[in-house]
């Protein structure tokens, strides 16, 4: 079906923009494996709103940012959508929002979103949005009693980082326990988000050609931070190094012809260019967890997450 809805109907923005529900992978969006198939534009009410949320996030889009990113931009604008339609202060248009009508909104997101991410991002989004339409000259009648200020973002508390105490990564690290991993490609990925500091996502995209040298024949691990958006190098041993290529001729056995992952999925995946499930691989480690034991300091279950940051893992 698929094939044919691309055969009747052309790609592009030509086709895309005029729609309130884009459908990203005919903008040359990447989708699946977490990130949108779609960016909905359908929840903002006002038609002003809407050319101009759609026109901010295409330019958005055309500069580089991913999906993900995007339908959050999206869904903020939503939220600021649909207080506008239920505010007592009348907002039939642009010219309409003014100072008062931005200090109502940020109490009705406190209100809603207290010490939550999303209560300091939306502020963050609509800020944007509306010194992308001042930069542009979108629109001229934005007031200029429109703005937001530092004060009016939630006060986040420093946080420390949330490393795992050292017992538990030696029972994570400990050979016997490696060995109970019943799938040597799962039991290879944990030694590199260990050894490497990886997150899930990048690990599981490993290119099949993941090892490089130097002009010593020093090995390093190549593998592209998606994060980042930029390919990056990791120091590692000669142990690494052998597990890496013992694992590069299990895919071979599989796939004779070769592959362009390290981890490809096993099903339904002809090419091998498709990678194991970050889901798939997260369930597998609790499993695995739940059959080494692998409890804290205070004898509970452990659940592990690859965070961001400097330490490669932290307490789910």
């Amino acid at each position: 079906m698929r094939k044919l809805e691309d055969l009747v109907e052309d790609h592009g923005w030509d086709t895309e923009y005029p729609r309130d529900v884009w459908r990203l992978r005919r903008l040359g969006q990447r989708t699946g494996d977490g990130c949108p198939a779609r960016l909905r534009f359908d929840g903002i009410p006002q038609p002003w709103l809407k050319d101009l949320a759609k026109r901010w996030v295409r330019w958005r889009l055309s500069a580089g940012l991913g999906s993900t990113p995007a339908a959050r931009c999206v869904s903020a604008l939503t939220r600021f959508a649909r207080f506008l339609s239920t505010t007592p202060a009348r907002v039939d248009r642009l010219a309409d929002i003014d100072r008062a009508v931005l200090e109502h909104y940020l109490a009705d997101l406190h209100a809603r979103f207290a010490g939550r991410a999303v209560h300091r991002s939306d502020i963050g989004l609509l800020n944007a949005f509306f010194q992308a339409i001042r930069q542009h000259g979108w629109d001229p009648t934005l007031p200029a009693t429109a703005p937001f200020y530092p004060e009016d973002y939630p006060k986040t508390g420093e946080q420390l980082p949330r490393a795992v105490a050292e017992h538990v990564m030696a029972q994570v690290e400990h050979a016997s326990n490696l060995d109970r991993w019943d799938n040597p490609a799962y039991r290879l990925i944990t030694i590199v988000l260990i050894r490497c500091g990886l997150r899930v996502s990048d690990a599981l995209k490993l290119p099949f050609d993941c090892i490089v040298a130097d002009a010593e024949n020093a090995p390093y691990l190549r593998y592209f931070n998606h994060k980042m958006r930029r390919e990056a190098l990791v120091p590692i041993d000669e142990q690494l190094r052998e597990m890496l290529g013992e694992q590069q001729r299990r895919v071979l056995q599989h796939w004779p012809d070769g592959a362009a992952l390290l981890f490809p999925r096993p099903m339904t995946n002809p090419d091998g260019g498709k990678p194991i499930g970050a889901g798939t691989y997260r369930g597998a480690l609790e499993r695995w967890l739940r059959r080494c034991d692998v409890r804290d300091e205070h004898g509970r279950p452990v659940h592990l997450t690859r965070t961001s940051g400097a330490t490669p893992w932290a307490p789910g």
